[in-house]
């Protein structure tokens, strides 16, 4: 029996062994090396054996290594820009391959609102940026990744504040009260509050397709007004499965200081203003105090992004996870971000069904900093120590004067934003061409704050706390339908869209003082002076219900036509005026495509396209704007009620509008976009002439009839013309040596057009608005800029300053011209000279040089033309702030005398040019299990090149009145900026 056994075994043993045998005689390996038509090796080209699922890479090299079961004799080569190509490898071991580019490849595709379109078939202005040509570097804000890089949008980065907005403007401002930012979209999702992407990671998107002028946005209706950017994520791929991990550190320090004088200094000038020895011992405590360096720090960030990615034939997946966490360089601020993400698309019933499904959740903990610090530090003396030698906090108190590090470290100032979207949508083919489907989403965004300020060294304020919540949610869905057909030369695209959209916003505050146990911080409200509590709360909601077609045409690629149409129903608007219509056209001729330029060969593409289009603007209404509002106002004595004497009363606070509607922006486009020298060289010009009508503003009305002295109303134009540029080049194209650049230039011209009109039979007339005005100690309502008819927004209206009197012998000696061009010491009397401050022009320019694994990218933008108010600069250097303020350095030099005044003296060229970040690269190869791995070191705001004497001279100028003017004083200051090293890994493994 044993025997038996034993030969069972030997012969199963055998058997085994002679399988493994033929398998492997039958498995082939096949290695090879992929590259373009120029010789540039394809890294991540994707190598997979025909009719199976086994697959490979190729590394940073483009070599690639596949076993090839038996029984199979192709391998199918593809990448993103190429076209897919099938190789033979019977008999063979070895193989190289070229892929050709392909005019329709995926990264040629842009997203152009439900829908989209080849790059070289798009009639309107659209832009595509992808992640090869991000910016690096700390990303606080994923749009900080594109800045400066697309024609005709300005991406603001007002200060160094990690927690700060930034200012987006497409094509120049659209409104004078409402909205400015461009509607973002999300994977199809249209963000409620643009602000809502600074809680997206930045890691997690693929590229931006930017729709600019009025015909490609029309598409968005009421929502469009304002231009759409449209941010897709990055997804999976089927064939392999794909783990990744980018990370970086980074060190932040302050780029550029204050310019205010040091302890010697400010003793020697205020001795040289004649203030009494006495009075400068009694201030001097012998320190030498920078405040500027006292509140600020050495910042570190540290973010980490891993990723998960694969999928079959039909289906695949993308799950990611994201971690930063970035501290400010000003004490007790920043900001800590976990992201979590998976999306995924199903194909079913012989790929007629697609079925796709995303969800995210977001979460931001925020330190803020205290604005007031800011100002706090140009007042301060230098002669001031920041700790008494036992460690505590040194005290003073004046007129915005305390110690600022006390003030930020001592309070709680804090806040967590939690974002969480969830889409899901289907489509059907039910014959070939024609697809129906469904999108819905939910969207929650919910924004908490608390504040806790103690009793302060030295000030002898009453602590306070509050805490507050505002939640923002909506629901969208959409019913669509699109068909697509060809014959012949003719090809047809159609969809028609239902969509409606729900809103309702929450918020709830609580305020309290003068708490028993400070330690409890903002965590017990309830524990102050019952007296002093104070409790807000408000909810709103409104819909949106929608109706849109498009159809677009081309013949053979030469001659295409694009129309759409969409009906907005809004909520917010009163019963006359709840619908608006929004149509537009645009047509593009293919120029190359023409017989008569077949002997071109330099010339491999050249098209024209023009378009027109209406979209609205709904951003500058609250949803009960149309109607008569009572509102809290005085409380009155009741001595009935011995329990609640001074109740609350109502008054009424807004007139009612039923005629109240959107605001209308026409606008056409001509665009001319081109490819020279086999493609080498390409860009685009666009020139466009829009116009806002029916701007929705505040005007005075008679009481009686009114009931209320203002009333929100469409009354006014604006015009915004502009010419855009957009070039990039392949100077060199070698095989171990590539050299790459790319540029931009927009100009754009605001002109307040009207802002008079007629409002149910009653006249109102506006020449002019108030906005920002000068600010610090000595003014009050001291208005400089103005929303002026046939002015751009923020023009300056400044006294003209005409120089020093050398000879003068009271407090002042600045003089100012009169209008007969004489000078007067007297600032009400000088004449008024109205300046514009805006731009001439913005600018970007980018470099990319590779050298075989090594990698050289920097990036230059600027702004030319610009002037800011420096309001700084006009308050803290005069000789009069001495001795109880420091001065600047400036002010120690420039001979001003005297109060502070708002002159043209004042005003600054702040043109610039920055070099945004550089980096250097290295492509690590041959590791085994690993497909890629990058390591790069990078610089950010390496230099400025300015004339500006301020901080730095990009600020807000745009979504504040203070626009253009750089206060630094008063709590309108500015979080410094910071110079950035940082140093990073990309990896993907097999």
């Amino acid at each position: 029996m044993s025997i038996t056994k034993n030969i069972f075994k030997c012969l199963l043993f055998l058997g085994v062994l002679l399988q493994a045998t033929l398998t492997f005689a039958q498995n082939v390996t096949v290695s090879g090396t992929i590259s373009d038509a120029s010789g540039k090796t394809i890294p991540g080209a994707t190598v997979t054996v025909k009719g199976t699922t086994t697959s490979a890479a190729a590394d940073a090299s483009g070599a690639f290594s596949i076993v090839v079961p038996a029984g199979s004799t192709t391998l199918i080569i593809s990448s993103v820009g190429y076209v897919p190509s099938e190789v033979d490898v019977t008999g063979k071991t070895s193989v190289t391959v070229t892929l050709q580019p392909d005019s329709q490849s995926l990264e040629d595709v842009v997203v152009v609102g439900y829908g989209t379109v080849r790059r070289k078939d798009a009639t309107g202005a659209v832009a595509s940026i992808g992640t090869k040509d991000f910016s690096s570097g700390v990303i606080s804000n994923p749009m900080q990744q594109i800045a400066g890089k697309v024609a005709g949008l300005t991406i603001t980065i007002p200060n160094g504040d990690p927690n700060a907005d930034l200012t987006i403007r497409l094509r120049g401002q659209t409104s004078l009260s409402g909205g400015q930012t461009p509607l973002i979209v999300l994977d199809g999702i249209q963000l409620d509050d643009p602000n809502q992407i600074a809680s997206i990671p930045a890691g997690d998107i693929a590229s931006y397709d930017v729709l600019k002028d009025v015909s490609a946005t029309a598409i968005y209706g009421s929502r469009g007004a304002n231009g759409v950017i449209i941010i897709n994520t990055k997804k999976g791929a089927a064939g392999r499965t794909r783990v990744e991990y980018n990370a970086y550190i980074a060190f932040d320090k302050m780029s550029n200081d204050y310019d205010l004088a040091n302890s010697a200094e400010w003793r020697q000038a205020a001795v040289s203003a004649g203030i009494n020895q006495g009075t400068i011992d009694g201030l001097d405590k012998g320190a030498n105090t920078d405040w500027s360096k006292a509140i600020t720090r050495n910042a570190f960030t540290h973010s980490h992004n891993v990723a998960l990615s694969g999928g079959s034939g039909t289906f695949n997946y993308r799950a990611s996870v994201s971690y930063m966490d970035q501290e400010g360089i000003v004490l007790n601020t920043g900001k800590e971000q976990f992201g979590a993400r998976f999306n995924a698309q199903q194909k079913a019933l012989n790929n007629k069904l697609d079925i796709r499904f995303s969800v995210q959740y977001n979460e931001n903990q925020q330190k803020y900093a205290d604005y007031a610090i800011f100002a706090y530090i140009n007042t301060a003396l230098p002669t001031y120590p920041v700790f008494n030698p036992d460690g505590s906090y040194y005290q003073f108190n004046g007129f915005e004067q305390q110690n600022p590090v006390a003030r930020q470290e001592l309070q709680t100032n804090q806040g967590k934003q939690k974002l969480m979207q969830v889409l899901g949508g289907a489509d059907y083919e039910i014959i070939p061409g024609l697809k129906a489907g469904v999108l819905g989403s939910v969207s929650r965004f919910n924004i908490l704050r608390a504040y806790f300020q103690p009793s302060l060294p030295g000030v002898g304020n009453i602590n306070s706390a509050n805490q507050s919540s505002a939640d923002v949610n909506s629901l969208k869905g959409d019913v669509h339908i699109n068909y697509v057909k060809s014959i012949g030369k003719s090809n047809l695209n159609a969809t028609v869209v239902h969509e409606y959209n729900q809103f309702k916003n929450q918020s709830f505050s609580a305020a309290g003082q003068d708490y028993l146990v400070p330690a409890l911080g903002p965590w017990f409200l309830g524990g102050g002076n019952p007296t002093q509590n104070v409790i807000a709360s408000s909810q709103i909601q409104y819909q949106i219900a929608s109706f849109l077609g498009r159809v677009a045409y081309n013949w053979d690629n030469k001659y295409y036509a694009t129309a759409s149409f969409r009906r907005d129903g809004s909520s917010k608007f009163g019963e006359n005026e709840r619908w608006g219509n929004f149509p537009s056209a645009s047509v593009a001729w293919r120029i190359k495509g023409e017989s008569f330029m077949d002997g071109i060969s330099w010339l491999d593409d050249l098209k024209l396209n023009a378009g027109y289009g209406v979209v609205g603007n709904q951003d500058a209404i609250s949803p009960y704007a149309t109607e008569l509002l009572q509102g809290g106002s005085t409380r009155y004595y009741n001595p009935s009620n011995s329990q609640f004497q001074y109740p609350q009363s109502y008054a009424i606070t807004q007139n009612s509008n039923a005629n109240l509607k959107w605001e209308e922006r026409r606008g056409v486009n001509v665009g001319l976009n081109f490819a020279i020298l086999r493609n080498r060289v390409t860009g685009n010009i666009n020139w466009y002439n829009d116009r806002t009508k029916n701007l929705l503003a505040q005007y005075t009305v008679p009481v009686p009839p009114y009931f209320y002295p203002t009333i929100l109303a469409n009354v006014g134009e604006l015009t915004n013309k502009g010419l855009e540029v957009q070039l990039a080049a392949d100077i060199v194209r070698g095989k171990d040596f590539t050299w790459n650049v790319g540029g931009q230039i927009t100009r754009n011209r605001t002109k307040i057009e009207n802002l008079s009109g007629d409002i149910e039979g009653t006249p109102v007339t506006l020449d002019e608005v108030v906005q920002g005005q000068a600010t610090g100690r000595g003014y009050a309502a001291n208005y400089i800029t103005y929303l002026k008819v046939g002015y751009a927004p923020y023009v300056f209206q400044l006294a003209e300053f005409a120089g020093l009197d050398p000879n003068a012998t009271g407090a002042s000696n600045q003089l100012y011209y009169l209008p007969d061009g004489q000078t007067t010491t007297s600032v009400s009397a000088a004449r008024k000279k109205i300046i514009d401050p805006t731009a001439r022009f913005n600018y970007g320019f980018n470099s990319t040089m590779g050298y075989k694994q090594w990698g050289l990218n920097f990036f230059l933008r600027g702004v030319a033309g610009q002037k800011i108010f420096n309001n700084y600069q006009n308050v803290t250097s005069n000789f009069g702030r001495l001795p109880g303020n420091n001065i600047t350095k400036e002010g120690l030099k420039n001979g001003f005398r005297g109060s502070q005044t708002a002159s043209t003296y004042w005003l600054e060229n702040a043109g610039f040019l920055r070099m945004d970040n550089a980096t250097l690269s290295y492509n690590f190869t041959g590791i085994r299990g690993i497909e890629t791995l990058r390591a790069y070191v990078t610089g950010s705001n390496l230099f400025v090149i300015t004339d500006y004497t301020g901080q730095d001279p990009e600020i807000q100028v745009g979504n504040s009145v203070q626009s253009y003017i750089d206060a630094n004083v008063s709590g309108l200051g500015y979080y410094p900026r910071s110079r950035t090293i940082t140093i990073g890994i990309n990896v993907a493994l097999k």
